[in-house]
């Protein structure tokens, strides 16, 4: 078996943009035998206990990691902000396949939103994984916004979801 200190440094790297732009780990993942990876998970969730770090939680869903739901669950209940609220609501979601709480966390911190910044338009690829036909439908009022950051992220998860927004030529209708 592998260092799990030295395993862990490589899954989750310092918390820098430097160290973690287009970082992923899903190879080093998918090489853990069963020993390492109960072990990993293990200290994955002591870590997010310790550290709030999203990265920590997104391996943890991708690990499948159930004995994560109670640590993902405490991290959510801590977040202010709607954007934190609606990301941890949405790993919580995927680790479990859908679940209604979440969608109504997520969609009650979506209808509070004010989107100061345009770059904060990818929230909506977190909402969209709910799967859900009132948040959808929120996302639609997103399509002409202001900022056209917003406007291109909300258009582009309706799209990949079979939205069908108006042709240009229907602009007047």
């Amino acid at each position: 078996m592998r260092n799990i200190e030295k395993l862990i440094k490589q899954i989750i790297p310092p918390p820098t943009r430097e160290e973690r732009e287009g970082f992923t780990n899903d190879k080093i993942i998918a090489g853990l035998n069963k020993e390492e990876f109960l072990s990993v998970e293990k200290r994955l969730i002591q870590e997010l206990e310790e550290n709030d770090d999203l990265l920590i939680g997104q391996t943890l869903v991708e690990m499948k990691s159930e004995n994560a739901l109670p640590v993902l669950s405490r991290r959510l209940k801590k977040k202010d902000s709607h954007f934190e609220k609606i990301t941890w609501a949405a790993l919580i979601n995927d680790l479990k396949k859908g679940d209604p709480e979440m969608e109504e966390i997520a969609f009650e911190a979506f209808e509070k939103l004010e989107f100061i910044y345009a770059v904060q338009g990818s929230i909506f690829m977190d909402l969209i994984k709910f799967n859900s036909p009132r948040i959808n439908k929120r996302i639609e009022k997103f399509v002409d916004h202001k900022y056209d950051l917003v406007a291109i992220h909300a258009k582009a998860v309706l799209n990949n979801n079979g939205y069908d927004s108006k042709k240009w030529w229907e602009i007047w209708k």
